[in-house]
């Protein structure tokens, strides 16, 4: 479904405490093990959205960090913010509340500030993992806000009556199809089906401006900003629409070496930031221009040419940069110097705080998806082939000849070309970067990484 259709779908906030089990029970909805889940409070800090169905009702379903009555800091003081906009955007409010603990202060404040609101709220008792723990439930009429259901999102306990008892009060399915396509005629409804948006991830190592683009460019807090590294914990999808064209913008975790990382949060919010790599169609590598290149920006950008993601270079912070042309080039001669072999990707300078070149970034993504798709015909490569023979013959070793027999471009997402030939032994790797090179003068490929396999061919015996 395209980003302009799912915006239009009705929305329900999981609403709770810190640790009754949000994430869990938001998994468990979806299908699909999205959301971190830590007994740790205050893991979920981000509004976490995810389209959802159940009994033909099409949904998005929103995951949120706990309530807490007195913020102490910063992050903590944002992520009720992101609570009250969720709030503010439901049209169902699903309660979640610990069932193996007494009401406590903060579920009854909860339960006021929810009643206030008007929506309907459904009451989920969570953790009753077994017959005898559900009798609990009863204890729940108190707060006088309905019949509370009791689930174990844990064991997969009573999630059906839940979602029965949720989807009860949207509208019926045809209702939501008829405000979907008020509109549109058919022909555009199956064109848009047919543009999937572009899936851009959004990476680098910790503080680098990442959740400060993501709202910049919506104009809106959408993600939780603090100067403390490690705030975004968790990959979140933002739907976006810039000139007629759709993105799906992943913001994600700070990406710091794997054997530095002790906190087993921080563990799961690496991995979900390499996996946003792998299904990106462009990533943007944020690097802070006032710092320049480090060990871990390498790191990343050899992640992303391990996973033959294409991608940008976007230098943030260029705001606090006062010789602008001058650290330009000081960065492109380090760039060449410390990683020569990425000049095909282009390279942008961007500042969140005044906006400078924000949207021109998404020219650089629409160009660059483009180049990630191209494929160039068999018969096209074998001629380009036989081109780069005439130009420059493969090396020899001790009398042997290397030989290109024949060579095809196999796949794309990651863009790889296959080369038969009689020995592998006898390609020297800077032969392999000539034809590389040969490929991007002739093909482009900008931003986009090109792998290269040798593969013998088999004598006929």
């Amino acid at each position: 479904m395209s980003p302009s259709k799912r915006k239009k779908l009705p929305s329900i906030a999981v609403i709770g405490r810190p640790n009754v089990g949000k994430s869990t029970l938001f998994n468990r909805i979806i299908g699909k093990q999205r959301a971190i889940v830590h007994n740790r409070e205050g893991i979920t800090r981000d509004r976490f959205i995810n389209e959802a169905k159940w009994d033909d009702h099409v949904f998005m379903l929103v995951d949120t960090g706990g309530i807490i009555e007195n913020p102490v800091d910063d992050i903590t003081r944002k992520m009720q913010e992101q609570v009250q906009q969720a709030l503010d955007e439901a049209r169902v409010i699903i309660f979640v509340l610990d069932g193996q603990q007494e009401l406590t202060r903060m579920d009854r404040l909860v339960c006021e500030s929810l009643v206030r609101t008007g929506k309907p709220v459904v009451l989920a008792v969570n953790k009753l993992d077994n017959h005898n723990l559900a009798m609990n439930r009863y204890e729940y009429y108190e707060l006088g806000m309905g019949d509370p259901i009791a689930v174990s999102a844990s064991h997969n306990l009573g999630i059906e009556e839940l979602m029965e008892c949720v989807v009860s009060h949207l509208p019926p399915p045809a209702t939501v199809e008829e405000e979907d396509v008020s509109d549109d005629t058919d022909e555009i409804e199956e064109e848009e089906e047919k543009k999937q948006p572009i899936k851009v991830a959004i990476i680098g190592r910790p503080n680098v401006g990442k959740s400060s683009f993501i709202n910049a460019i919506l104009n809106e807090d959408r993600a939780i900003v603090s100067e403390t590294p490690g705030t975004t914990r968790d990959a979140i999808d933002v739907d976006f629409k810039w000139r007629d064209n759709e993105y799906l913008l992943i913001d994600t975790a700070g990406m710091r070496r794997k054997a530095g990382i002790k906190d087993a949060v921080e563990h799961y919010s690496v991995t979900r930031s390499l996996r946003a790599v792998r299904r990106a169609d462009v990533c943007l590598i944020m690097v802070e221009a006032t710092e320049g290149l480090t060990e871990q920006d390498k790191r990343v950008i050899g992640y992303t040419l391990e996973q033959g993601s294409a991608f940008i270079l976007v230098w943030t912070k260029w705001d606090l940069v006062e010789d602008k042309a001058k650290r330009f080039k000081d960065l492109a001669d380090e760039l060449d110097l410390r990683m020569g072999k990425i000049q095909y990707a282009p390279q942008v300078t961007i500042s969140n705080i005044t906006r400078k070149r924000l949207f021109t970034v998404f020219d650089y993504v629409d160009r660059i998806a483009l180049e990630s798709k191209k494929r160039i015909p068999t018969a096209e490569v074998n001629r380009f082939i036989e081109k780069i023979k005439a130009k420059h013959n493969p090396p020899s070793q001790k009398g042997r000849h290397a030989k290109i027999l024949y060579a095809a471009q196999t796949s794309v997402k990651p863009t790889e070309f296959v080369l038969f030939v009689n020995q592998t032994r006898l390609f020297h790797f800077s032969y392999m970067r000539f034809i590389e090179n040969q490929l991007r003068a002739a093909y482009g490929f900008e931003g986009v990484p090109i792998r290269l396999e040798l593969r013998e061919e088999k004598r006929k015996s």
